[in-house]
C-alpha cells in the first residue's frame, strides 16, 4: 500500500535583535519631538532634549575637549576664561543687562492720547525701573533652592527661554521681546481678585494684566510672584 508523505515547510527567521527596536525609538527621539507643544507632553519633550544633549552634543564636546588637551589649551581656558572667551563666542558684548532688554522690548501700545496709552507707558517704565533695580542687586527672594534674584538675564530667559545676547548679528538685529497689555482680564477669567502675566517663550511675548498693576508696588509684587512661580514648563 502506497504511503503519501506530506512535507511541512518551516520558515526560519533570523534571530531578533532585542536592541534594534530600542535603537529605532532612540533615533526617533534624537530627531526631535514632533508632537504638540503642551504641558501634557512635557515628559517626552524633556526626554527628547536630554537624549539630544547626551547622545549628540556631549560626544562633540568631548572630542573638542580632547583636541584642546593635546596642546594644553584647556588649562589656559580655566586660568584665563575671559581672555579666551572671544575664541569661542562671537562678539564682545554677550552679557544681558537692563539696557539690552529695554532696547529689545517692543510694546504694542494703544493709540496716542488715550488713557490706555498712558497706562501702558507707565508699565513699560515700571519694567525699566525693575530691571535697573535688579541689576543693582537690590531684589533678592528666597526659594526652595536658596537665595535667588531676578536679573535682566533671568527676566529675558523667562520670557524668551534665552538668557544671553544673540550671537549672530542678524539674530541680534531681529531680536525682539513683545509686550502686550490686557485691559479686560475679566473677559478671560471672570470675576477675580488677582491674575498674573502670561508668558509665551516661543513667541517671545509677555501679556501684562493692567488692572492688577496700577502702581509700581503692585506691578513689582505681581510680576515677581509670576517670575518665581512660573519657572516650570507651563503658562503663568
Amino acid at each position: 500500500m502506497g504511503r503519501s508523505t506530506q512535507h511541512s515547510w518551516i520558515k526560519i527567521q533570523a534571530p531578533r535583535d532585542p536592541g534594534k527596536d530600542k535603537r529605532k525609538r532612540m533615533d526617533g527621539w534624537m530627531d526631535g519631538f514632533t508632537g504638540a507643544i503642551s504641558v501634557q507632553n512635557k515628559e517626552p519633550i524633556v526626554r527628547a532634549i536630554t537624549l539630544h544633549a547626551v547622545l549628540r552634543l556631549q560626544p562633540m564636546l568631548e572630542q573638542l575637549k580632547e583636541g584642546l588637551q593635546l596642546y594644553g589649551l584647556h588649562l589656559l581656558i580655566k586660568q584665563y576664561p575671559e581672555i579666551c572667551q572671544p575664541l569661542f563666542v562671537l562678539g564682545g558684548d554677550v552679557k544681558v543687562n537692563a539696557e539690552f532688554v529695554m532696547a529689545s522690548i517692543h510694546p504694542q501700545l494703544s493709540e496716542k492720547g488715550t488713557s490706555k496709552h498712558q497706562v501702558e507707558l507707565d508699565l513699560v517704565n515700571f519694567i525699566q525701573d525693575l530691571l535697573y533695580e535688579s541689576e543693582e542687586g537690590q531684589e533678592h527672594v528666597a526659594d526652595e533652592d536658596g537665595p535667588r534674584s531676578i536679573t535682566p538675564a533671568r527676566f529675558l530667559q523667562w520670557i524668551t527661554s534665552q538668557g544671553h545676547v544673540p550671537l549672530l548679528p542678524s539674530e541680534k538685529k531681529d531680536f525682539a521681546v513683545v509686550v502686550k497689555f490686557n485691559h479686560n482680564c475679566e473677559a478671560d477669567f471672570g470675576n477675580h481678585s488677582i491674575c498674573y502675566p502670561v508668558v509665551s517663550s516661543c513667541a517671545k511675548t509677555i501679556v501684562l494684566p493692567v488692572k492688577h498693576m496700577k502702581s509700581y508696588s503692585q506691578f513689582r509684587m505681581v510680576l515677581l510672584e509670576a517670575f518665581h512661580l512660573g519657572q516650570e514648563f507651563n503658562n503663568v
